[in-house]
């Protein structure tokens, strides 16, 4: 349920449906803003989903603010058939020529290797949102016990596939970019491909992602 819609600047209006990151808060954005893409309103140029927030940038020389206000209140939402999202097994080579940081990791966290690995691959991680670049995912649900604070000073590149931590969340670099997570680890797969004809990105929100470790050898032969 809607609990706050406002303006946001001249061209956007923000809509808040709560204040804590769950997963009953993101069934609600995932399912507005399916219906709010289904209906097609004139005027509205792009609807942008966080943990609990949609931004909507419109035109206002087609709709006014209390227009959109009034219709986007209206709107009937109905629950997003589970079928339209997917669960994507990641794999992940965490080793140490590809895992930056798994040292400062398991210092800071006082575990090994192996229990990083395994911990890190045991859950299913749902994806609550995109942005900071294009296909960078950003998941939820991840074991509190690999809760790591990102790098005091960040790097300025690190590698697409690069997989990282940064306090309770895990996720993946999409596009070669500066950054501060903590490098645990890489995938051969392409989180964002343009070249990727039916879409660019691999995953969307509302979908499960699984990692799952490969050896090095099994890392090269992706690659080829």
């Amino acid at each position: 349920m809607i609990q706050l819609i406002q303006p946001l600047g001249d061209v956007a209006i923000l809509l808040t449906f709560g204040s804590q990151i769950n997963t009953d808060t993101n069934n609600e954005i995932v399912n507005y803003v399916h219906s709010l893409k289904k209906v097609k309103i004139d005027g509205v140029l792009e609807i942008i989903p966080a943990y609990v927030t949609i931004t909507i940038q419109y035109d206002f020389f087609k709709i006014s603010y209390k227009e959109l206000k009034e219709k986007l209140e209206s709107l009937v939402v109905a629950e997003v058939d589970t079928r339209q999202t997917k669960t994507i097994k990641i794999p992940v080579c965490y080793d140490t020529s590809l895992s930056k940081d798994l040292k400062e990791v398991m210092s800071y966290t006082g575990m090994s290797k192996e229990e990083i690995i395994l911990t890190h691959t045991s859950k299913d991680y749902l994806v609550y949102m995109l942005g900071f670049m294009p296909g960078f995912f950003y998941l939820g649900g991840m074991d509190t016990r690999l809760f790591c604070p990102r790098k005091e000073k960040p790097r300025l590149k690190i590698e697409a596939g690069s997989v990282g931590i940064a306090g309770e969340q895990t996720g993946v670099y999409s596009l070669d970019s500066p950054g501060g997570w903590q490098i645990i680890g890489k995938t051969p797969l392409l989180v964002f491909d343009k070249n990727r004809k039916e879409n660019f990105f691999l995953v969307n929100q509302g979908d499960t992602i699984r990692f799952y470790e490969i050896s090095y050898e099994e890392f090269k032969q992706y690659q080829k």
